[in-house]
Protein backbone atom coordinates (compact mmCIF):
# COMPACT_ATOMS: atom_id res chain seq x y z
CA UNK A 1 0.00 0.00 0.00
CA UNK A 2 1.39 3.79 -1.07
CA UNK A 3 1.92 6.27 1.70
CA UNK A 4 1.37 8.86 -0.08
CA UNK A 5 -1.77 8.93 -0.90
CA UNK A 6 -4.32 10.67 2.08
CA UNK A 7 -6.98 8.24 2.39
CA UNK A 8 -4.76 4.95 3.03
CA UNK A 9 -4.69 6.48 6.41
CA UNK A 10 -6.65 7.52 9.11
CA UNK A 11 -6.12 10.48 10.32
CA UNK A 12 -4.69 11.45 14.02
CA UNK A 13 -6.31 14.15 16.22
CA UNK A 14 -4.70 16.38 18.93
CA UNK A 15 -7.03 16.13 21.69
CA UNK A 16 -8.84 19.84 22.48
CA UNK A 17 -9.78 18.38 25.97
CA UNK A 18 -13.31 16.65 24.70
CA UNK A 19 -11.99 13.18 23.89
CA UNK A 20 -13.57 11.93 26.37
CA UNK A 21 -16.84 12.98 25.77
CA UNK A 22 -16.85 11.22 22.91
CA UNK A 23 -18.83 8.02 21.54
CA UNK A 24 -15.82 5.16 20.86
CA UNK A 25 -16.90 4.48 17.36
CA UNK A 26 -16.33 8.29 16.37
CA UNK A 27 -12.63 7.84 18.19
CA UNK A 28 -12.50 4.57 16.00
CA UNK A 29 -12.07 6.59 12.71
CA UNK A 30 -8.61 7.95 13.78
CA UNK A 31 -5.55 6.36 13.48
CA UNK A 32 -4.54 7.92 16.77
CA UNK A 33 -5.43 10.67 19.57
CA UNK A 34 -2.79 12.40 20.15
CA UNK A 35 -2.57 13.87 24.52
CA UNK A 36 0.08 15.87 26.33
CA UNK A 37 1.37 13.77 28.33
CA UNK A 38 1.05 16.05 31.29
CA UNK A 39 -2.49 14.81 31.22
CA UNK A 40 -3.95 12.84 34.23
CA UNK A 41 -3.68 9.49 35.13
CA UNK A 42 -7.18 9.09 35.10
CA UNK A 43 -7.33 10.69 31.98
CA UNK A 44 -5.54 8.45 30.22
CA UNK A 45 -6.86 5.00 32.06
CA UNK A 46 -10.66 6.09 31.10
CA UNK A 47 -9.28 6.08 27.16
CA UNK A 48 -6.54 3.32 27.54
CA UNK A 49 -9.29 0.69 28.39
CA UNK A 50 -11.91 2.10 25.91
CA UNK A 51 -14.05 -1.03 25.14
CA UNK A 52 -13.77 -1.96 21.70
CA UNK A 53 -11.09 0.67 21.19
CA UNK A 54 -9.35 0.90 17.56
CA UNK A 55 -7.10 3.77 17.41
CA UNK A 56 -3.87 4.54 19.24
CA UNK A 57 -3.38 6.58 22.13
CA UNK A 58 -0.18 8.88 21.53
CA UNK A 59 1.85 11.38 24.41
CA UNK A 60 3.07 14.25 22.68
CA UNK A 61 6.40 14.99 24.81
CA UNK A 62 9.22 17.27 23.80
CA UNK A 63 13.38 16.36 23.81
CA UNK A 64 13.77 18.72 27.11
CA UNK A 65 11.59 16.25 29.15
CA UNK A 66 13.27 13.30 28.14
CA UNK A 67 15.62 13.85 31.23
CA UNK A 68 14.43 10.88 33.02
CA UNK A 69 12.40 7.22 32.14
CA UNK A 70 9.87 7.82 35.14
CA UNK A 71 7.14 10.04 33.35
CA UNK A 72 7.14 7.35 30.76
CA UNK A 73 7.16 4.68 32.88
CA UNK A 74 4.22 6.42 34.24
CA UNK A 75 2.64 7.03 30.83
CA UNK A 76 3.41 3.23 29.55
CA UNK A 77 2.14 1.93 32.88
CA UNK A 78 -1.58 3.72 31.87
CA UNK A 79 -1.14 2.01 28.84
CA UNK A 80 -0.25 4.53 25.80
CA UNK A 81 0.75 3.02 22.48
CA UNK A 82 2.68 5.72 21.14
CA UNK A 83 4.71 9.02 21.78
CA UNK A 84 4.56 11.89 19.60
CA UNK A 85 8.50 13.49 19.84
CA UNK A 86 7.32 17.31 19.28
CA UNK A 87 10.03 19.63 18.48
CA UNK A 88 12.36 16.55 16.70
CA UNK A 89 16.14 17.64 16.22
CA UNK A 90 17.08 14.68 14.17
CA UNK A 91 18.42 10.98 14.46
CA UNK A 92 20.08 11.40 17.68
CA UNK A 93 16.59 12.26 19.65
CA UNK A 94 14.77 9.85 17.86
CA UNK A 95 17.19 7.05 19.52
CA UNK A 96 17.90 8.73 23.04
CA UNK A 97 13.86 8.28 23.09
CA UNK A 98 13.92 5.00 21.75
CA UNK A 99 16.55 3.53 24.07
CA UNK A 100 14.39 5.33 26.99
CA UNK A 101 11.66 3.87 26.02
CA UNK A 102 13.19 0.07 25.95
CA UNK A 103 14.41 0.93 29.54
CA UNK A 104 10.48 1.90 30.18
CA UNK A 105 9.43 -1.03 28.51
CA UNK A 106 11.30 -3.47 31.25
CA UNK A 107 10.68 -1.70 34.10
CA UNK A 108 6.90 -1.76 33.44
CA UNK A 109 6.72 -5.11 32.05
CA UNK A 110 5.72 -4.24 28.64
CA UNK A 111 6.59 -6.07 25.49
CA UNK A 112 9.88 -4.93 24.20
CA UNK A 113 9.58 -2.40 21.03
CA UNK A 114 5.59 -2.43 21.31
CA UNK A 115 5.17 1.32 21.84
CA UNK A 116 6.24 3.80 18.83
CA UNK A 117 6.99 7.13 17.64
CA UNK A 118 6.15 10.02 15.66
CA UNK A 119 9.09 12.09 14.65
CA UNK A 120 7.11 15.60 15.13
CA UNK A 121 9.36 18.34 13.33
CA UNK A 122 8.63 22.35 13.32
CA UNK A 123 9.07 23.66 16.59
CA UNK A 124 13.29 23.25 16.38
CA UNK A 125 13.85 24.78 13.01
CA UNK A 126 17.71 23.03 13.39
CA UNK A 127 16.10 19.49 12.93
CA UNK A 128 15.06 20.49 9.36
CA UNK A 129 18.57 20.88 8.67
CA UNK A 130 19.95 17.77 10.04
CA UNK A 131 22.21 16.01 7.46
CA UNK A 132 21.90 12.51 9.25
CA UNK A 133 19.58 10.11 7.59
CA UNK A 134 16.39 8.42 9.27
CA UNK A 135 16.91 4.96 7.73
CA UNK A 136 17.13 2.65 10.80
CA UNK A 137 17.46 5.28 13.12
CA UNK A 138 14.98 3.58 15.24
CA UNK A 139 12.42 0.11 14.71
CA UNK A 140 9.33 1.72 16.21
CA UNK A 141 9.36 5.19 14.03
CA UNK A 142 6.15 5.28 12.82
CA UNK A 143 5.58 8.07 10.48
CA UNK A 144 6.89 11.65 10.65
CA UNK A 145 4.10 14.65 11.23
CA UNK A 146 4.89 18.22 10.12
CA UNK A 147 4.16 20.95 12.08
CA UNK A 148 4.02 24.10 9.68
CA UNK A 149 2.46 26.87 12.62
CA UNK A 150 5.21 25.42 14.98
CA UNK A 151 7.90 25.97 12.51
CA UNK A 152 6.63 29.58 11.16
CA UNK A 153 6.80 30.75 14.92
CA UNK A 154 9.83 29.40 15.62
CA UNK A 155 11.58 31.44 12.91
CA UNK A 156 9.01 34.40 12.61
CA UNK A 157 7.87 33.91 9.00
CA UNK A 158 4.42 33.92 8.10
CA UNK A 159 1.89 31.11 9.17
CA UNK A 160 1.02 28.57 6.89
CA UNK A 161 -1.63 29.33 4.44
CA UNK A 162 -5.22 28.30 4.88
CA UNK A 163 -6.79 29.04 1.52
CA UNK A 164 -5.76 29.29 -1.74
CA UNK A 165 -5.77 32.42 -2.46
CA UNK A 166 -3.00 32.94 0.50
CA UNK A 167 1.13 32.52 -0.45
CA UNK A 168 3.03 30.32 1.67
CA UNK A 169 6.26 31.33 3.32
CA UNK A 170 9.88 30.04 1.47
CA UNK A 171 10.54 28.62 5.34
CA UNK A 172 7.47 26.44 5.31
CA UNK A 173 7.36 25.32 1.55
CA UNK A 174 11.01 24.22 1.75
CA UNK A 175 10.32 22.63 5.19
CA UNK A 176 7.17 20.43 4.19
CA UNK A 177 9.50 19.19 1.30
CA UNK A 178 11.93 18.29 3.47
CA UNK A 179 9.88 16.46 5.91
CA UNK A 180 7.85 14.29 2.57
CA UNK A 181 11.70 13.41 1.72
CA UNK A 182 12.55 12.36 4.88
CA UNK A 183 9.41 9.83 5.51
CA UNK A 184 9.71 8.63 1.88
CA UNK A 185 13.78 8.17 2.39
CA UNK A 186 12.87 6.13 6.24
CA UNK A 187 10.35 4.41 4.52
CA UNK A 188 7.17 5.67 6.70
CA UNK A 189 4.26 8.16 6.17
CA UNK A 190 4.32 11.61 6.69
CA UNK A 191 1.73 14.12 8.41
CA UNK A 192 0.65 17.57 8.31
CA UNK A 193 -0.50 19.64 11.05
CA UNK A 194 -3.63 21.31 9.50
CA UNK A 195 -3.93 24.79 9.97
CA UNK A 196 -5.89 25.53 13.35
CA UNK A 197 -8.35 28.20 12.26
CA UNK A 198 -9.29 26.19 8.73
CA UNK A 199 -13.27 26.03 8.22
CA UNK A 200 -14.65 22.98 6.20
CA UNK A 201 -13.72 24.55 2.81
CA UNK A 202 -10.32 25.63 3.80
CA UNK A 203 -9.77 22.09 5.28
CA UNK A 204 -10.85 20.44 2.31
CA UNK A 205 -8.44 22.76 0.60
CA UNK A 206 -5.39 21.88 3.00
CA UNK A 207 -6.71 17.95 2.67
CA UNK A 208 -6.18 18.49 -0.65
CA UNK A 209 -2.56 20.05 -0.70
CA UNK A 210 -1.08 18.05 1.52
CA UNK A 211 -2.14 14.73 -1.06
CA UNK A 212 -0.78 16.47 -3.82
CA UNK A 213 2.51 16.93 -1.88
CA UNK A 214 3.01 13.86 -1.44
CA UNK A 215 1.64 13.36 2.87
CA UNK A 216 0.10 10.42 3.56
CA UNK A 217 -2.36 11.93 6.19
CA UNK A 218 -3.06 14.97 8.57
CA UNK A 219 -2.97 15.40 12.49
CA UNK A 220 -6.48 17.27 12.66
CA UNK A 221 -7.36 20.21 15.71
CA UNK A 222 -10.63 19.53 16.06
CA UNK A 223 -13.30 16.39 15.32
CA UNK A 224 -15.09 18.67 12.64
CA UNK A 225 -12.19 18.52 10.68
CA UNK A 226 -11.38 14.85 11.26
CA UNK A 227 -14.66 14.37 10.29
CA UNK A 228 -14.07 15.97 6.90
CA UNK A 229 -10.38 14.28 6.92
CA UNK A 230 -12.35 10.62 7.20
CA UNK A 231 -14.93 11.66 4.57
CA UNK A 232 -12.32 12.61 1.93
Amino acid sequence: MSVNRLQTIRPLLLDDGTALSLDVTVLNTLAGLILDAGCSDEKLFSLTRLQERDFAILARVEPAELSGEDELCRLLAAGIDGVVLSGCRGRADIQKLDVMLRVAEARTSIAADRIRIYAEYGGAPEGLLSPHRLTEASQRLEGLIFDGSALARAVGCKEPASAPHQGVAAPVLVARANVVLRAHEAGVPAFEVLPATADAAATRWALSQSRNDGFASVVCRSLEQAIIAGSE
